[in-house]
């Protein structure tokens, strides 16, 4: 029984038996829920509204053949929205409904699909309930044996010896376990230092980026052909992304190994003349059963269906739970273009799913796959037979556990997202007026939250903007795909990304911009401000940094961010890093240290602003420049504090001279333990031989910084911010001040 109004609605087959909840009723219901709905926010949906407004109750323990009331509940989450198509095409519901979705354990066998017909529906979580949607199978009745002397689980799952069921991930005592590697290498800054590296490549001397290969030469001794080999993937990781090569075939009279996938980039480990580094790169190998040697690993045998596990110490069939995923993702809620129908329609006919939010609920346990990937447009190469390994930056094609798609005013709030294998959220094309936010997302395979739409060639209807990410706290986060973002936008337009806090991850904490050079783009209007950020890279890629901005976005600001321990493997390792062609941005007021690079890093760029911040104990710089173009200056540079130790002061790269027009630089702030400021200069290997060391004389003699200072500026460093002291040289210069105690998540009640 179903509440429309005063009237008692069956469902279809369902006896009119209970009486139904009134609208005041409802209203007298919600108002006594605490703090559930965060009002102050952009919410759901509003208290007036909440009196004409219908709700419904889902329970693991009901039954969608049931009324739907808070005595006869529906049972999944399909169910509930099933049940409120039938009514809607009965024309028995109009308004907006509330699902109230009640404590329990729900199990999701495959993706919860929602379509422009399931707007105005809010599933949220009743009060005091904590409701998990749960995408993994529990794995028992495991038998105990030994393997090389350690103890061993095995499992044989017909699903899987049938060809029905394969998954990659594997979830014990929540956590995710990983698969059989070698070497031993894991996603944080020691198991990053557990890789072999590639001994032998063909043609060694085609060093551009996209020169990728199908094949390379291990050194001797680390591959053998072991009988598992084929069902095994080697894991590059080069520049800034990793790349998987499938079903690798070994030659065993030459050595050289062949995958089904080419590597996008070419099999180096960094750019030519970057440091004077040529390695070649790095990888692992997963999923190789020969390599289940120690505790927590596992392997599943896809033609036998047989599952081994290493339990670790104290770990029993008892006291261990250990699920497998089911399923990819767990919502996806996606309007229709007009290019989706197969007859021509109207070119501005998209239907939009509109007002559907999910709040208080918790998504876990879902799987990753290896998405088809493609170079980008301005490198199309001919005659290739191979798809490429992976994304070439930012794993733009590892789509979301939870999609919208043509969506208008749609909410993902105090959600959890958990134990899953792609991005966590993603707000796709055509996505307007949504927002994610006080969302708790871990363990992810590649990054986060993304949202980006089309660019200026597509479909105007494909634009994405007005976006809302704010209070997520996302960490531990590309544990497969080491490219994920924290926060990632691509074309998106008057977004606020704020007060975030994001650590431990292998890449870049917040990134913003998809076009590379000074070609107009929908970006722009973006704020990105009081966001918490460390703890990310731990060495395992290069080219990254803690902001990270891309093209041009007039109106974006960047400001009152904390950011620090940033670390890559080879080069990069930035805090804040306006990459190809960013232009006309304003960088403010953040707070940046401990970085292995520069905290602030220009590749190059145009007409940018970088005021009030403070750049702070840079490993190789505290400001750089990679590529010096005479045609415009990169950016102003002014009333900024940088701080030593470091072993330069503002650092030149691979083009151009930075001394000569790069920045605008004024009125800073300089400083160094001891006082004796570190050079200013370029790396040894400039191919335009540009001085090694420029001292800071010469820096002042070529027009920088005639009225900065070199003075202590009396900074004290506090847990959660850093002050000034009254008389510090810095405020004399018009230095402004900043509270970064407010960055990071904010209680709920404090959201704006």
């Amino acid at each position: 029984m179903a509440n429309n109004g005063d009237a008692q609605v069956p469902l279809p087959g369902e006896p009119a038996t209970e009486t139904a909840i009134t609208p005041v009723h409802d209203f007298l219901w919600h108002i006594a829920i605490p703090h559930r709905f965060s009002f102050a926010n952009p919410p759901p949906f509003r208290l007036a509204q909440l009196a004409f407004m219908t709700t419904y109750h889902l329970s693991p323990r009901g039954r969608d053949r049931a009324a739907g009331t808070s005595k006869q509940p529906w049972g999944t989450l399909a169910g509930a929205r099933d049940n409120l198509r039938a009514l809607r095409v009965a024309g028995k519901l109009s308004e907006s409904v509330t699902v109230l979705v009640h404590d329990g354990h729900y199990e999701l066998n495959e993706i919860v699909k929602f379509k422009p017909e399931d707007s105005h529906t809010s599933y949220v979580a009743a009060p005091k309930a904590a409701p998990v949607f749960d995408g993994g199978k529990q794995l028992t009745g495991w038998k105990v044996g030994e393997r090389n002397g350690r103890t061993e689980w095995t499992l044989d799952l017909p699903e899987v010896a049938a060809g029905n069921w394969n998954f990659r991930s594997l979830f014990v005592n929540g956590q995710r376990a990983p698969r059989a590697r070698f070497p031993k290498f894991t996603p944080d800054a020691k198991g990053a230092k557990n890789v072999l590296r590639i001994g032998e490549i063909k043609h060694p001397e085609q060093t551009d980026l996209f020169a990728g290969r199908d094949t390379f030469k291990p050194k001797a001794g680390d591959v053998q052909n072991w009988d598992s080999l084929g069902d095994a993937e080697f894991v590059v990781m080069h520049y800034w992304i990793e790349e998987r090569l499938p079903r690798p075939q070994l030659n065993p009279r030459t050595g050289w190994l062949r995958f089904a996938r080419r590597s996008a980039f070419c099999l180096y480990e960094s750019h030519e003349n970057m440091f004077g580094n040529r390695e070649l790169a790095r990888y692992y190998i997963d999923n190789l059963f020969e390599a289940l040697t120690d505790p927590g690993e596992w392997y599943l045998n896809r033609e036998t269906g047989r599952i081994y596990y290493l339990p670790r110490p104290g770990e029993t069939p008892a006291n261990t739970t250990i699920h497998a995923p089911r399923v990819l993702a767990f919502l996806q809620a996606s309007g229709q273009f007009f290019n989706d129908a197969g007859t021509p329609v109207d070119p501005h006919a998209t239907t939009l799913v509109t007002g559907l939010n999910f709040e208080g609920l918790t998504f876990r346990h879902a799987d990753w796959f290896s998405p088809l990937a493609t170079l980008p447009s301005h490198h199309k190469p001919y005659g290739e037979d191979y798809p490429i390994g992976g994304s070439v930056q930012a794993a733009n094609f590892v789509p979301g556990a939870v999609v919208f798609r043509g969506a208008r005013d749609c909410a993902v709030t105090d959600c959890t997202i958990e134990h899953a294998g792609l991005y966590g959220l993603e707000f796709e094309e055509g996505c307007r007026n949504c927002s994610a936010v006080g969302n708790h997302l871990h363990d992810l395979g590649a990054g986060g939250i993304r949202g980006g739409g089309t660019d200026l060639d597509g479909h105007i209807d494909g634009r994405t903007g007005h976006l809302r990410i704010t209070d997520n706290h996302i960490y531990d986060i590309g544990r497969i795909f080491h490219q994920g973002v924290g926060v990632f936008l691509t074309h998106a337009f008057d977004c606020l990304v704020a007060h975030n806090h994001i650590h431990h991850s292998c890449y870049t904490g917040i990134s913003t911009g998809w076009t590379w050079g000074f070609r107009e783009t929908p970006s722009r209007n973006n704020v990105i401000e009081h966001n918490l950020i460390h703890d990310i890279g731990a060495g395992i890629l290069s080219d990254m940094g803690g902001i990270y901005t891309l093209g041009v976005q007039p109106g974006t600001v960047v400001r009152g961010n904390h950011l620090h321990h940033i670390w890559s493997h080879d080069y990069g390792g930035w805090g804040i890093y306006l990459d190809e062609g960013t232009s006309h941005l304003i960088i403010e007021h953040n707070l940046v240290h401990d970085t292995k690079d520069a905290p602030f890093n220009i590749h190059y760029a145009r007409e940018n602003i970088v005021r009030h911040n403070i750049f702070a104990r840079g490993q190789n710089a505290l400001a750089s420049v990679s590529r010096v173009e005479p045609e415009h200056f990169s950016a102003t540079f002014i009333q900024n504090i940088l701080l030593g130790p470091s072993s330069r002061l503002y650092y030149g790269g691979y083009k151009g001279d930075v001394s000569k027009g790069a920045l605008v630089a004024n009125a800073n702030c300089l400083w160094s333990p001891g006082g004796k400021l570190p050079p200013n200069g370029h790396p040894k290997t400039h191919p335009e031989k540009a001085p090694f060391k420029i001292s800071f004389t010469q820096w002042k003699t070529a027009g920088h910084d005639e009225l900065s200072v070199v003075a202590d500026p009396k900074l004290t460093e506090g847990k959660k911010t850093w002050t000034l002291a009254k008389n510090s040289p810095a405020l004399k210069l018009g230095f402004k001040p900043w509270d970064w105690s407010k960055c990071g998540v904010r209680p709920a009640s404090q959201r704006k």
